[in-house]
């Protein structure tokens, strides 16, 4: 009951996760590519029912630390700490999913939303890792053609759907 299917704007099957939280209840969209992983696991474990939990122990029951099982699967895949020589925590994923939503180009009222945040908290420990080139893109907006004029001198060509401002509409 916790899983729902649901169909985006673009007509493609996801999943939402209705979760409760320090913020209280809200409802968290994953990545696309999550539905696929999940409902592979679901046929894995023979399609539990609705009231199964998600991500049981092995006896089926509720987990109630996830911190030893993460520290585990860090020591068999050798990735405990990471480049800077620090400890990867369950705090890592949380990191890694807002500062791939922001160089996703994905607004930051949207992340908050989902992570149960508040956009000054999204701006203060992660809008710092948008990546400058990321920035550059969008700062540079659409390139224009130029047309050589009479002269040697180019001059930009609007982009088709773009039209031109006339003196008299700038004064008004």
């Amino acid at each position: 009951r916790d899983v729902q299917k649901i169909r985006d704007d673009l007509g493609r099957e996801n999943i939402q996760f209705h979760v409760r939280g320090k913020t209280g209840a809200r409802i968290v969209v994953p990545h696309i590519d999550v539905k696929e992983i999940v409902d592979k696991m679901l046929e894995r474990r023979g399609n539990p029912g609705p009231d199964d939990w998600l991500f049981p122990m092995p006896n089926g029951g509720r987990i109630e630390s996830l911190r030893d099982r993460f520290d585990k699967l860090l020591d068999e895949y050798k990735l405990r700490h990471n480049a800077a020589g620090s400890k990867h925590s369950l705090y890592s994923l949380r990191h890694f999913y807002a500062v791939r939503a922001i160089t996703r180009d994905i607004d930051i009222y949207t992340i908050a939303r989902n992570m149960g945040t508040s956009v000054q908290m999204i701006e203060q420990y992660y809008g710092k890792h948008a990546t400058t080139t990321a920035r550059a893109t969008k700062l540079g907006g659409v390139t224009t053609e130029y047309q050589r004029a009479s002269g040697g001198t180019f001059i930009p060509i609007r982009p088709k759907g773009i039209r031109a401002v006339t003196r008299r509409q700038k004064k008004r």
